[in-house]
Formats: structure tokens, C-alpha cells, sequence
């Protein structure tokens, strides 16, 4: 959790194997890559001592970690996210050593300054055979595919760096990182805002062909959910509703949505609880009335509402931080 104000430089969070005994850094890391970013098995070296090193930057709605380790290997685990940190997926830009990244039957290599993608909900295996650099830029899950449909194309793949909208993110991101200690919670969430948006169009280059061949789909998706924005504070509204307002079937509705690994009305109930907790995270908890909050973004059963507001953000809304980041 980080507590913001505009006028104050954002803390990082910093991790260091060099902190822990050498005969319990494996288990330790284990469980901080597991806290901070998806659950693994972890593959030391087996000529050199395990050494990793982590500095993680919470910045608005997205996270800016630098990275450096040994050789390592990490295998994800099955499971579902236990935490909003692990519900992500992974920009990573690779700063120094060799890096392989293995995803959804495909394979990445990416060289010094390029990108490459991960979805840290999903299987995935990471190989660095030399001691090796990253900087990884971790966007929520559900903000990253409302933002780039078809980005489940796009992971483990190969995003050249060294020209076009990739260049200019990776230039930012180095430069942001280089000048985090002096900047502001205002001016890191400017940042954050413009290096998403570098990378959603960057990697959008990467979605296959075929999937320009369903243009009328994404538009589709788009229009639904500018609707739904426009329609969070009706408690009555209902995958019926939208069906015959939108002028589509709630079956191909929902196979739209289904492309996300969602549902129609799962994303509303996101977009909802989205909405909630960024009027938390605005005011102060003295002034907050949980009731009309709550109501005013659709939820007519206060139980309900905690239950699924405690789900997503892993605490009930009268004990969200204000000023927390929305990772929380």
C-alpha cells in the first residue's frame, strides 16, 4: 500500500537477497515474486549464488519495477490470483543480459531494449541463462484488456525497441525510472498515463492479421462498453437491458466479452467496483458515506456490495486507504 499526496515523492519499495541468509533467499524470494507478482518455482544458479535485487515504484494504476539477478529461471504455478498484484500483465523491458519468455504456445527472445508481454494470471515460463537487467511495468488485468482487445495475441512475442511508439515508451520508461526519487504523485501519475498509452498502441502492432478480420467485434466490444460507462449508475440495468438497447443479442454480448475471459455482466460489476474505489481513494475516510457511495454506482445491497467490493481490492470499503494506489 502507498499513501500519496501531490506534493510528496512516492516511497519504493526495495527488496535484496543480499538482505537474507544464503541458506533461505531460494524460499525467500519465492514468496516475495509471489507476493509482488505471480506465484513460482524458482530455478537458481547452479555456479554462482543467488542474487536478486528489486525496486518497485507504485505510480497510479500501474507499478515500475527495476530489476537485477544472477542467472534464474521461474515457472508459474497454477492457481487463480490471490491479490490485484498478481491480477496483471507484464511489460517487460529488457535492460541487459539474454531473456527468454515462454507463453501460450509461443516463444520470446527479445534483445537489449526491446519489449516483451506477459500475462501473469496465466501459465508462463522465464529463463535467464546470464545475469541479466529488467525493468517490468505492471498494468492491471482488467485495464489492460479494456484498453487493447485481442491482447491475449500479443504475449510472448517480440517488440522491437529501437524505433516506432516502442522506442519512445522505452525511453520514458528508463528516464522515469532514472528520475523517480524526484518526482511527485501528481507528476507520476502523468507518467503512468502516457507510458500506458505508449504501450497499448505499441503493442497493439503485435495482434495477429486476423484479428484486424473481426474490426466489426472490437468495435462492437468498444461501443458496449462506452455504453455501460454511461449506464454503471442504474441499479436495474441487466445483460437484457443492454441487449436491447445496444441493439445486440446478451448471447453475442457476452461472446464478445467472453474474448477477454469475462462476462457481460462481470464486467460491469469491475467497472462498478472501479468506480467505488476511486472515490475512495479521493476522500478522506471521515466524509465517506459507504450507503450512498454504493447507490450511486448501481449497488442496491449494501451486503453485496461489500462482499464483492472485499473480493476485488482484498478489504472492505470502509477500510480502503484513501490515497492508495488502485493495486491495493
Amino acid at each position: 500500500m502507498t499513501k500519496r499526496t501531490d506534493d510528496q515523492p512516492i516511497h519504493a519499495d526495495f527488496y535484496s537477497t543480499e538482505t537474507i541468509a544464503p541458506s533461505h533467499r531460494q524460499a525467500w524470494l519465492r514468496e516475495v515474486i509471489g507476493r509482488e507478482y505471480a506465484r513460482v518455482d524458482i530455478e537458481p544458479p547452479t555456479d554462482q549464488p543467488l542474487f536478486n535485487e528489486m525496486t518497485i515504484h507504485h505510480w497510479s494504476n500501474l507499478r515500475l519495477s527495476a530489476i537485477r539477478s544472477n542467472p534464474l529461471g521461474l515457472r508459474s504455478l497454477p492457481g487463480e490470483p490471490d491479490s490485484a498484484s498478481q491480477d496483471a500483465y507484464f511489460a517487460v523491458l529488457l535492460l541487459d543480459g539474454r531473456y527468454r519468455l515462454r507463453q501460450h504456445g509461443r516463444e520470446a527472445f527479445p534483445q537489449v531494449g526491446d519489449w516483451t508481454l506477459y500475462d501473469a494470471t496465466q501459465a508462463h515460463r522465464i529463463d535467464c541463462p546470464d545475469r541479466f537487467a529488467k525493468l517490468l511495468v505492471a498494468i492491471p488485468r482488467p485495464l489492460l484488456r479494456a484498453r487493447l482487445p485481442g491482447v491475449e495475441h500479443c504475449t510472448a512475442l517480440r517488440l522491437p525497441g529501437e524505433r516506432g511508439l516502442a522506442a519512445v515508451a522505452g525511453a520514458l520508461a528508463r528516464t522515469a525510472l532514472a528520475q523517480a526519487a524526484t518526482l511527485k504523485a501528481d507528476e507520476t501519475a502523468l507518467i503512468a498515463e502516457q507510458l500506458q498509452d505508449l504501450l497499448v498502441k505499441a503493442f497493439a502492432e503485435l495482434r495477429p492479421a486476423r484479428f484486424e478480420l473481426s474490426a466489426s467485434r472490437a468495435a462492437a466490444l468498444d461501443r458496449a462498453k462506452r455504453h455501460i460507462e454511461s449506464r454503471l449508475a442504474d441499479p436495474e440495468l441487466n445483460a437484457a437491458r443492454l441487449a436491447r438497447e445496444l441493439g445486440l443479442s446478451a448471447r453475442y454480448l457476452n461472446d464478445l466479452f467472453g474474448a477477454e475471459n469475462t462476462s457481460l455482466m462481470r464486467y460491469v460489476r469491475e467497472r462498478r467496483l472501479a468506480r467505488c474505489a476511486a472515490e475512495l481513494r479521493a476522500g478522506p475516510p471521515a466524509c465517506r458515506n459507504l450507503t450512498a457511495l454504493a447507490l450511486r454506482w448501481g449497488f442496491n445491497d449494501m451486503a453485496h456490495f461489500s462482499r464483492v467490493f472485499k473480493q476485488r481490492y482484498a478489504c472492505p470499503p470502509r477500510d480502503y486507504p484513501a490515497g492508495a494506489d488502485d493495486t491495493f
